[in-house]
């Protein structure tokens, strides 16, 4: 089978030659996607959410001042994003990359195997990276940025330093250097980056007590366990899943019962 979307993606359509005209169409798709993702599960999750379930909530409002820094932090790592997928683009356009548009019989295996492998790999390369950005010097020099944020909101979900977004906006363009990936994949790869993002940093829980015990939900990082990393910083290292943590001894002891306090009501 073939699902030619070159008209969607080829040069004469959507991505200009120009790298400036691509450069500026990709930070805006970028930064407004995270605004309206953010200001939509703010108020439709966190607020109407914590208002029916307030045991849900992990703590109060945030401060309107905090809000305005993380959105300006969040537009300096959209710069940021909106170069690497800029040369991404043009790596494909190029033929660098091992993107591709094309679906065969083989890919209905390769392509749910891959993104998984992706997932993977992306867990592993942020897991040891988060693990060095709390180094001392590294965490004064950048990284506490995001920890500034010590109660976090669907808005922290993109607050970094311009050399933590560097740092995260290099994964991708390396990985389709060097991994074939059809480009619904890569699709569902940003997909998944923005909604983990602000569902593990808008202060509720929505994942049912019941996950912990589940064979594949304990292993899928939530709010809970990423607030306690902001409020203790020395734990819980996890974007995705939580078996590096479980398997290097960093998740917090501490975590089963907070989650369950803030998962079911008591």
């Amino acid at each position: 089978m073939d699902f030619d979307i070159e008209w969607l993606l080829g040069p004469d359509y959507l991505v200009p030659e120009n790298f400036l005209a691509l450069f500026s169409l990709l930070l805006l798709g970028i930064f407004v996607r995270y605004i309206l993702l953010a200001w939509l599960y703010h108020n439709l999750v966190y607020k109407k959410l914590g208002d029916m379930m307030p045991y849900r909530r992990l703590h109060q409002q945030i401060k309107l001042k905090q809000v305005r820094t993380e959105i300006w932090y969040s537009f300096l790592g959209a710069i940021i994003f909106a170069v690497s997928g800029t040369l991404m683009i043009i790596f494909w356009q190029r033929g660098w990359t091992k993107l591709y548009t094309e679906l065969t019989l083989l890919d209905f295996i390769w392509v749910p195997l891959s993104f998984f492998i992706a997932m993977f790999v992306h867990e592993t390369y942020y897991y040891w990276l988060h693990r060095w950005m709390h180094k001392p010097k590294v965490l004064r020099h950048f990284h506490h940025i995001h920890h500034n944020s010590l109660y976090t909101s669907s808005f922290t979900s993109f607050s970094f330093h311009p050399i933590e977004a560097f740092l995260q906006a290099i994964f991708l363009p390396i990985l389709v250097l060097l991994m074939p990936m059809h480009i619904f994949v890569l699709l569902a790869l940003l997909v998944t980056m923005s909604i983990t993002a602000v569902i593990n940093h808008a202060g509720v829980e929505v994942y049912p007590a019941s996950a912990f015990n589940s064979s594949w939900a304990r292993w899928m990082v939530g709010a809970t366990h990423h607030d306690m990393h902001h409020l203790k910083y020395r734990c819980n290292y996890g974007l995705y899943f939580t078996f590096w943590d479980v398997w290097m001894n960093t998740e917090d002891k501490g975590f089963e019962q907070r989650f369950k306090e803030h998962s079911q009501k008591t």
